[in-house]
């Protein structure tokens, strides 16, 4: 194990499930910032982790497709399709820093990405988020309001 990790704080405690987080445990888990590269500790549990792992990057998409609201589809769109896990309470980014690379679980000891399960890098992550900003409705008017009659 590298020694540039650390232990849970005493009395640690994970913001969503409540649960203490400890070594003996093995629910600890530290996120790497880019560009500083810098290890911070999670304040997710590790089952938190691994469950927005999974489903973080199908929610996004779903989510854009979904609203029936404007203003939240260009929010959602603004900085395109997620490759990354992110949470601004369970892993906070400091300033300066963009997202978060790398994950390390105590309870194996091993560093891990935290790209997200069918995200999208590169040539193939821009002609998603290309066919995404599709749905978005330019004012005034709707799909089909060009169509001749």
């Amino acid at each position: 194990m590298s020694s540039i990790h650390g232990k849970p704080d005493e009395g640690m405690c994970c913001l969503c499930t409540m649960e203490d987080i400890t070594m003996e445990s093995g629910n600890y888990v530290e996120y790497q910032v880019y560009p500083s590269m810098k290890w911070r500790p999670a304040l997710f549990e590790k089952s938190v982790i691994e469950q927005l792992l999974e489903t973080q990057f199908e929610q996004y998409i779903n989510r854009v497709k979904k609203t029936d609201c404007q203003a939240e589809l260009r929010r959602l769109l603004e900085n395109g399709p997620p490759i990354y896990i992110a949470d601004k309470h369970g892993l906070p980014l400091e300033d300066g820093d963009d997202c978060v690379l790398n994950l390390w679980y105590a309870s194996d000891g091993q560093e891990r990405s935290a790209k997200l399960k069918g995200a999208k890098e590169g040539e193939e992550r821009q002609i998603l988020w290309d066919e995404l900003k599709k749905f978005i409705i330019v004012e005034g008017k709707e799909e089909g309001d060009d169509d001749e009659k």
